[in-house]
């Protein structure tokens, strides 16, 4: 064999070796997906792992799925306006997702909606709140409420009765604070806008959910007596010392549940989120949870959607983030385990059953109460899912100023109404069930 055809075989050989390389590191690629999550407790991740990754990992064993965990809204949004960022972007509701939408940062679902019929999927007011200027930008990954938490010890110790009306409520609140216990535990200091929890019960429960709805849809007026009055009372319960005995600026969120779960405090308005944290953390606790007690509009549940999937508009696989956002939304012997053994909130989707849910009786007392208030049409309105996002800005960052005594509540709530009219005037009002 002349050295010729040796070296033209030689490197023939080199060849094939070189694409069988090649085809195998191709091969071994796979496609690369990232979602978004915040910062989480080592407990948490634990729990995700078992009931969101190790599951995505399963059913998608061709891809490398990614749960990236950031500091804060901030920081992602900072990433995103960049050029990049994760995929599937979890976010903290439909306000928060119209804050990326305004800015282009995130796709519309319309068609992967028609694809995969998720207007079928979900109940229709989580569902309709995910819309942004007529156009879906995300789903809804939870839905919560607000309620009023009872220290069942502390009622016992002291011969008091829970209330069921408001009267009642302001009469005890006097007699709890003489007995040297805050009535109502908050606390702010470490996020500022917890303060959204308050004006939402408030507005909803004692201003009317009519007028809200009738405000956000321009028949009527945030300024208008009803929702005026509710807000001043918030602010004179808070005054009283009724709220965080004053010093809710230097209470944090944990502080506050803590105050409650040793008694410093009798009662709590809190998210249903809160009775995860009360059975884990302080599994001795003895309380209950119902709605706020009744005022003139009956007894109400202000309701939100917990969070939202969207997509990154930066994505280069849209189409597959789509396809495991699907995924999550309808693999359901997944999510009810996810509920039972780990106290995830359900997915606002019309398969679920409530019959299906093994946990704490506290907790399922709390279920059995939110799916009661969608049926006999008690739904409240909370801010991170039903008001504008500019208006929800504002009211988190001057609420504090009310309490203070540096703003007053017709002032506030005459701003708070612009953002309401400009919302009106460009399409980009929520939809209110």
């Amino acid at each position: 064999m002349n050295k010729k055809r040796l070296m033209a075989l030689v490197m023939v050989g080199l060849m094939l070796v070189m694409s069988c390389a090649a085809f195998t590191v191709q091969a071994e690629e796979k496609q690369k997906l990232v979602i978004s999550t915040y910062l989480a407790t080592d407990a948490q991740v634990a729990v995700r792992e078992q009931f969101i990754d190790g599951p995505l990992a399963e059913a998608f064993p061709d891809v490398d799925i990614e749960i990236k965990m950031y500091n804060d809204r901030q920081s992602l949004m900072v990433e995103v306006a960049g050029g990049g960022g994760p995929d599937i972007l979890d976010l903290d509701g439909p306000t928060d997702v119209a804050e990326f939408a305004k800015a282009d940062r995130v796709l519309p679902l319309d068609a992967y909606a028609e694809q995969y019929g998720w207007a079928d999927l979900f109940y229709d007011w989580a569902y309709n709140s995910c819309f942004y200027n007529d156009t879906l930008y995300s789903l809804p990954t939870s839905f919560e409420g607000m309620m009023m938490y009872y220290n069942n010890d502390v009622f016992e110790a002291n011969g008091w009765e829970i209330p069921q009306t408001l009267e009642e409520l302001v009469a005890l609140m006097p007699v709890i604070q003489e007995a040297g216990i805050i009535p109502i535990s908050f606390g702010n200091s470490n996020y500022q806008g917890a303060v959204d929890w308050l004006y939402s019960t408030f507005t909803s429960c004692y201003g009317g959910p009519a007028n809200v709805k009738a405000a956000m849809e321009g028949t009527a007026k945030f300024t208008d007596e009803p929702i005026r009055a509710s807000v001043q009372m918030m602010v004179d319960w808070w005054k009283n010392g009724w709220i965080g005995d004053r010093n809710s600026m230097s209470i944090t969120n944990q502080d506050m549940i803590t105050f409650f779960a040793e008694g410093r405090a009798a009662m709590m308005i809190n998210g249903t989120w809160a009775a995860n944290e009360l059975l884990a953390s302080y599994p001795d606790c003895n309380w209950i949870s119902y709605m706020m007690p009744a005022g003139e509009y009956g007894e109400i549940l202000p309701f939100a959607t917990g969070g939202g999937y969207a997509i990154n508009a930066n994505s280069d696989n849209a189409d597959l983030a789509a396809e495991v956002m699907d995924f999550l939304f309808r693999s359901e012997e997944r999510h009810y385990a996810s509920i039972n053994e780990a106290g995830y909130q359900p997915y606002p989707v019309k398969w679920f059953d409530i019959s299906k849910l093994e946990m704490d009786e506290k907790l399922m007392a709390q279920y059995e109460l939110l799916i009661s208030a969608q049926l006999n049409n008690q739904i409240g309105y909370c801010s991170w899912t039903f008001y504008p996002s500019e208006m929800r800005v504002y009211m988190n960052e001057n609420t504090d100023s009310m309490f203070l005594d540096m703003l007053t509540v017709e002032d506030y709530l005459a701003t708070s109404q612009t953002y309401i009219d400009a919302a009106i005037e460009d399409g980009t009002i929520p939809v209110l069930p």
